[in-house]
């Protein structure tokens, strides 16, 4: 099989960060491996995205495979083929790499291979992005191939993973997204109500805002400025605008880079709202309206959706 990647980059370890484990973010609950789920609709559509994330909990590695069907393992007294791995993501920590390759009709591709450090207690993120032709692979939010098809990805039917992990949450997240981005809110974004987004930064971005309108006044918005380095919070009420707050919870000053995946999560709480960034607390905004009247959003800028939902 011919070679299928464009490019190859290294991973760097990213700093040691603390994401919250609790029923906001939705970490304090685990569920085991094997994890083998066949995918809801007809096919995946071009811009949809894996999103696997989790934490490791022995030496031996993982896997994560895109299959063509539920004939993922044998058995010692089995014997045959199993489905097509048309993407098999296999993580070596003894090696530090993680190695890409595809299973077609039996035969395997030409594996490939890229840096990355974990060890046994890591929490890990690894997303495929789907397009026509290719995959593009995240690992810890950053790019690191865009892994050509060998057939076509509508032949992909369910998502494997096994290993000596546990998971957090593995999701298929949205489409193509035109930009800017407006939607209802049904029922609107009362007390307990929480707004996932997930979007890659562009290579030269400027900056992105997320909107919360109540009739005329805008209760809420964030925008994240890459020319600044800050996390802007502000809101207009009665054609008032608040002073833009810029403070921060932790270390990290600026978390979000160009090129890079990133999830944001806003929860309302009582009395303001608390804001995520790839689940640990970065910030949060008392509320400036009662946050049930809260009943559109627009979501702008120079990122590409990835995926937008509300519990």
């Amino acid at each position: 099989m011919a070679s299928f990647f464009r490019r190859l980059l290294s991973v760097r370890k990213p700093k040691k960060v603390l994401t919250r484990k609790d029923s906001i973010t939705g970490r304090n609950h685990t569920f085991e491996v094997p994890y083998l789920s066949r995918l809801d609709g007809n096919q995946l559509q071009t811009g949809q995205s894996l999103i696997a994330r989790g934490y490791i909990t022995g030496n031996e590695g993982f896997i994560v495979n895109l299959t063509s069907g539920p004939n993922v393992e044998l058995d010692e007294e089995e014997t045959g083929q199993l489905d097509d791995r048309l993407l098999a993501l296999r993580v070596d920590l003894a090696k530090g790499k993680v190695f890409l390759n595809a299973c077609i009709n039996g035969q395997w591709g030409k594996e490939a291979f890229v840096k990355q450090s974990y060890k046994e207690g890591d929490e890990f993120d690894i997303r495929v992005r789907c397009f026509e032709q290719h995959f593009e692979i995240y690992v810890e939010h950053k790019l690191i191939a865009n892994f050509k098809h060998y057939v076509p990805m509508s032949n992909i039917s369910h998502i494997y993973v096994t290993g000596d992990v546990r998971l957090y949450a593995v999701s298929w997240e949205g489409k193509l997204y035109n930009m800017p981005y407006t939607a209802d809110i049904p029922g609107n974004f009362y007390v307990g109500r929480k707004l996932f987004v997930s979007a890659i930064a562009d290579k030269k971005p400027k900056d992105f805002s997320i909107d919360f309108f109540a009739e005329g006044d805008i209760p809420f918005q964030l925008c994240a400025s890459f020319v600044q380095k800050k996390v802007l919070r502000s809101s207009e009420i009665s054609g008032t605008k608040s002073t833009p707050e810029t403070n921060f919870e932790g270390k990290i000053k600026f978390p979000l880079k160009p090129k890079r995946s990133f999830d944001i999560l806003i929860y309302a709480a009582d009395d303001k709202f608390l804001i995520f960034i790839n689940d640990v607390l970065y910030c949060t905004f008392e509320h400036r309206a009662p946050a049930a009247k809260i009943e559109r959003l627009q979501i702008n800028g120079d990122i590409q959706l990835i995926g937008v939902h509300i519990k």
